[in-house]
């Protein structure tokens, strides 16, 4: 069986030109990547955040003949195709048009279908292949491809010493096959782009560029001249782009960027994901690129790519070249918006329904949410996949194959929910007063929130047209009436320290009113979901937190408590900047709301006397006594109240063996209308 995932190239053919004309260099990292966080020893046992890599396969390519193996196939490959495009060095003129081609294996898994005297042992291996830029972190491209050819042995043999070496050498030839596959594929499937652009104006340090987002020029956009000068982009309009010097050593007039975006994705929003928490070894990167190639290009807002192994692979090119790193790297600025993924476990089981056939039972259960810049929950999703399969003994998938299907499937309803439920609209909001720090910004629309970052625009003229000049980023402190106070945090331009005038812009892309801050909610710091009963089940803390953030009326931020295992958004974000390219000094202050916090609080039995079974207990009738809901605390740890119902759900057809399955399939259909009832019912409560 052999799967390719969907590289990540949107291009416009319009835009589009080959890579010679591009005169990009490529320069092959050495090594592989994805194997320095350990691996995972038993694939039954759930753990948050565990490895997606399998023992046995770190075991079989620590050795340096099959990695120089890989080396030279990726090598070779590279030179067969690109010719003098590949080099073996980087220069400081050459380093803005130099990526860094990486492999890194994705995930690496084996599973076990026993077929009566015989067995499939499957070793599914994913490769990604990816073309990094060294300076900023940004992946221009990414491609996957996964292998998963079984090894046939007799039952008896599974634990043998000859089938343990017959793992090894498969797992040794997947990684071959995979590196010749993905590098081959690299000349057919690479399209980029460059735009060009020139410096019209200097309006003191900042340079206004004569094109604009309609020309594929958008904000946050790093650009380069020949002589090695770097630029980057603090604001974009329709036809024109200022910037600010990053590196200057000459005086470059015109500039060029290279990138494989469409030209519509670059007046939108970007959003970056911060975190992925997982419990059964599923990969992070692979669920991040399903998801992304879900939201498409169709969506408001454009995701931006980075490499989680950037900060190895730039420490590793450092050491491999004599480019000087120290000056250039880690420069990247945070986008307007995060969004963290929860991948709740896929629930599978299969049960006997006749003398020859099976029912195989897959339910997965995934959830995302959109983050601004203050930490308030913009928007949330939750999206849900069955599929039950009737298979005769000896034939169909096996539970570890489909589970991977359904979980996709739920991955591409939750990224389609992303690109259709999210609608950005552009505020212009006017500075109407400023003293000091601190400045009042007109709101009568209630756009903004407090902790939120905004930027300050002055309005001036050059090259003989009006701009919009960003000068200071401010975060809001309060809220009174239709006046918003906030305080000015930094300049934009550390050479300019512009004064803030009445009649300055802030511009906002807003999801919708966000109302009053000081009646917004958070999970209490420190408390975790509380869980009573027999039934294990990891879906109330996500399903009850997914309730409130997109059912409430009130503001839901993302900066409390996490669920079992998930990293803080703080945390998850100050890793992503300091591991992907962004600025070391990079000030990451979330609004955490103090006056009310909520603990998700669940329990969950078995009614007394309710089970009534068939002889063989394959059928049985039960009822659940549920109550969920959670608790309210105060700004001094006080338990205040509580939002809270209690539930009885009945049950039939549950097979005792696989009753925990079935109870929490029925739970995760039930909760959604309950959770919606206790939001209301919290929302009418002052």
């Amino acid at each position: 069986m052999q799967v390719k995932a969907k590289a990540l190239l949107f291009v416009m053919s319009m835009l589009s030109i080959s890579v010679a004309q591009a005169s990009i260099q490529i320069y092959p990292s050495q090594g592989i990547f994805g194997l320095e966080q350990g691996c995972r020893t038993d694939p039954n046992k759930y753990e948050a955040n565990g490895s997606s890599i399998d023992c046995d396969f770190s075991r079989a390519i620590d050795n340096p003949a099959t990695r120089k193996q890989a080396e030279q196939i990726f090598l070779q490959s590279l030179k067969q195709n690109f010719g003098t495009q590949i080099v073996d060095t980087i220069s400081q003129k050459t380093k803005n048009r130099t990526y860094i081609a990486s492999l890194e294996v994705l995930r690496a898994s084996q599973y076990i279908v026993k077929k009566d005297s015989t067995a499939e042992i499957f070793l599914p291996v994913t490769l990604s292949l990816k073309l990094t830029n060294v300076l900023s972190g940004e992946v221009i491209y990414s491609d996957s491809a996964t292998l998963a050819q079984p090894i046939q042995v007799l039952t008896t043999e599974i634990e043998s010493a000859a089938t343990k070496a017959a793992i090894k050498q498969k797992f040794q030839s997947t990684l071959l096959s995979l590196t010749q596959q993905v590098t081959q594929e690299l000349k057919s499937k690479l399209k980029i782009s460059e735009t060009e652009t020139q410096v019209i104006d200097q309006w003191k340090s900042y340079l206004v560029l004569d094109k604009g987002f309609n020309q594929g020029i958008a904000a946050q956009d790093e650009l380069s001249s020949t002589d090695g000068d770097l630029i980057r982009v603090v604001h974009a309009d329709s036809d024109y782009a200022v910037a600010l010097p990053v590196l200057m050593s000459g005086n470059s007039k015109r500039f060029s960027k290279v990138s494989t975006n469409t030209r519509q994705a670059m007046n939108k929003p970007k959003a970056l994901v911060v975190d992925v928490l997982t419990y059964q070894g599923e990969s992070k990167d692979l669920i991040e690129q399903i998801f992304s190639d879900a939201v498409g290009e169709q969506a408001s807002f454009t995701l931006t790519p980075v490499n989680r192994r950037y900060s190895a692979m730039a420490q590793s090119v450092s050491e491999q070249t004599a480019l000087a790193q120290s000056e250039d790297i880690n420069q990247r600025e945070l986008p307007e918006f995060f969004i963290r993924i929860n991948v709740v476990p896929v629930i599978a089981y299969q049960q006997q329904i006749g003398k020859m056939t099976r029912q195989q039972v897959f339910h997965s259960e995934v959830f995302a949410e959109m983050i601004d810049q203050s930490g308030r929950v913009i928007y949330s999703a939750h999206a849900t996949d069955d599929i039950k399969d009737v298979i005769s003994e000896g034939m169909g998938f096996s539970l570890e194959a489909r589970k991977e299907v359904v979980l996709k499937n739920a991955l591409l309803k939750l990224g389609q929910k992303f690109q259709k439920g999210i609608q950005f609209t552009r505020s212009d909001l006017k500075v109407s007063g400023s003293s000091g720090q601190s400045i009042t910004i007109d709101d009568a629309g209630e756009r903004l929130t407090t902790g939120m970052k905004v930027h300050v625009y002055h309005q001036d003229k050059a090259a003989g047209r009006n701009i919009l000049i960003p000068t200071w980023e401010a975060t809001v402190l309060e809220r009174q009436g239709a006046k918003v106070k906030a305080q000015l945090d930094f300049p934009v331009s550390s050479n300019d320290r512009l004064p803030v005038r009445s009649g300055d812009s802030v511009l906002l892309d807003s999801s919708a009113p966000v109302g009053d801050s000081k009646q917004s909610r958070v999970l209490c710091p420190g408390l975790h979901t509380e869980q009573v009963g027999e039934i294990p089940f990891y879906g109330f803390g996500p399903l009850i937190y997914h309730a409130f953030t997109s059912q409430s009326k009130r503001s839901f931020y993302a900066t409390g408590s996490g669920f079992k295992g998930q990293t803080s958004l703080k945390d998850s974000v100050v890793s992503m900047t300091e591991n992907a390219g962004f600025k070391k000094d990079m000030k990451v202050n979330f609004h955490i709301p103090q006056n009310e916090c909520l603990q998700p609080v669940f329990k969950i039995e078995v009614k007394q006397d309710s089970i009534k079974c068939n002889a063989d207990k394959s059928n049985c009738d039960a009822t659940l006594v549920m109550a969920s809901g959670a608790r309210r605390f105060n700004d001094k740890a006080e338990k205040i109240g509580a939002y809270g119902l209690q539930q009885e759900i009945g049950l039939k057809g549950i097979d005792h063996q696989h009753r925990h399955e079935m109870y929490n399939i029925q739970m995760f259909e039930a909760l959604p209308k309950i959770l919606n009832q206790i939001v209301q019912k919290a929302d009418s409560t002052q």
